[in-house]
């Protein structure tokens, strides 16, 4: 894992970022084009210079070698018309999609140094997204995506199908995208999706903030679904706490369910229910050197494939649980650092965690022939290391108490 996040990604998933575009035409919105679909419109606009101000206006994307700049996010803003028209594009996922940028299939697009605004406006009828890519390649860099969501009852809906940036793949297609020093805010009840088979993805060094705690949805930061592949590296996520019911949902940081292969790297979630769930995936998941800082589950892990998943040098602190009256029932692994069910080969060594209120790692019922080697764990309310698996290899943990007795080698 010394090797450079970037790199290694790239390599394994050929992510084939935007290629530079020898003498570019230029063109300038206002200026030399009037609005900024008008020079995407424009063949001989490759490079499209957007002046410091508002544009209300959809933006379709439909060729490839386009880069759209603006004079830097909160000065440039694309702004969501009141009423959005819908897509054209055929999609099994979400089709018939509103959005303020799309990038069509088979298209190849950067957006750098503008915000994105979804007006706040969206309503439970309607799929959303703020900036979608489907089927098609890009980046955005240093873009800001805000106020994709609703309000009042169409925020506490709960609406999944209002989304800040989509990056989608479906049938044959395929495309790969990179989330550079970006952010993500006020959204509804998702900020970045990656999906589908041919879809990869890298984000990094980005933000995402959530909602703080409200009772209204529980939110998620980034979420790899569906086969999609790629890495979260280096990026902040928080105040994402869901303060309602967590039978109804729990808000979550950092999300991959059927994921393809994936790196969690040297990520920092404060202030969120859960800071990592990795669920049902058949391909590699290694999550290496991530910070969790007052979460109320530090990783979830669970029914992944044989030997998938390795969690290994991440750091927990101030962990907390919650108080809710269904805890037992929908959330009981609430205030735990490490929790592991229904897996087999899942290697979790050289973690630390402090004040846990409820054990600092817990290796569930389900659990057969972990690896649990060299973590450090202290002041957990419960154990230190609980194992109720089978054949879980639990040694050289530094700890002071474990069920049973005698897993931890040495004092902290």
């Amino acid at each position: 894992m010394q090797k450079s996040l970037p790199a290694l990604a790239c390599s394994l998933l050929s992510l084939s970022m935007v290629p530079q575009v020898a003498e570019a035409a230029v063109c300038k919105v206002p200026g030399t084009v009037a609005t900024i679909q008008k020079a995407v419109n424009d063949a001989t606009c490759t490079d499209i210079q957007l002046e410091a101000q508002v544009y209300t206006e959809q933006v379709s994307i439909g060729r490839a070698g386009i880069t759209i700049t603006g004079k830097g996010a909160g000065r440039t803003i694309i702004r969501s018309p009141a009423t959005r028209t819908k897509s054209t594009v055929t999609s099994t996922y979400l089709p018939r999609y509103t959005y303020v940028v799309e990038i069509k299939p088979g298209a190849l697009a950067t957006l750098r140094d503008l915000t994105i605004d979804g007006r706040s406006n969206a309503t439970c009828t309607e799929r959303y997204f703020g900036v979608r890519y489907h089927n098609s390649t890009g980046n955005l860099e240093r873009v800001v995506v805000e106020n994709v969501r609703g309000q009042g009852a169409s925020f506490a809906a709960s609406c999944t199908n209002i989304i800040s940036v989509g990056v989608t793949s479906d049938g044959t297609g395929g495309g790969s995208v990179q989330v550079t020093q970006s952010t993500v805010r006020n959204f509804q009840a998702l900020a970045i999706l990656a999906s589908g088979a041919n879809a990869g993805v890298v984000v990094q060094n980005s933000m995402i903030r959530g909602a703080g705690p409200q009772s209204s949805l529980p939110q998620t930061g980034i979420r790899f679904a569906s086969g999609a592949a790629g890495a979260s590296d280096r990026n902040n996520l928080f105040d994402l706490r869901y303060t309602g019911d967590p039978c109804r949902g729990i808000s979550t940081g950092l999300d991959f369910y059927r994921a393809g292969q994936a790196f969690i790297t040297a990520n920092v979630v404060v202030d969120a229910d859960r800071g990592l769930w990795l669920r049902e995936n058949d391909s590699p998941q290694v999550a290496y050197d991530n910070r969790f800082i007052r979460t109320y589950l530090g990783i979830q892990s669970g029914l992944n494939g044989d030997g998938k998943v390795r969690i290994s040098k991440n750091a927990f602190s101030e962990l907390k649980r919650s108080t809710a009256t269904t805890v037992e029932s929908c959330f009981p692994e609430s205030g735990d650092g490490i929790f592991v069910d229904d897996e087999l080969d899942t290697v979790v060594i050289q973690n630390t965690i402090a004040d846990s209120p409820r054990n600092a790692i817990a290796l569930g019922i389900g659990t057969e022939n972990l690896d649990v080697q060299q973590n450090q764990s202290i002041r957990s309310g419960k154990s230190d290391i609980e194992d109720q698996g089978t054949a879980n290899r639990v040694g050289l943990n530094r700890c002071q108490k474990s069920a049973p007795t005698g897993l931890c080698a040495d004092l902290p």
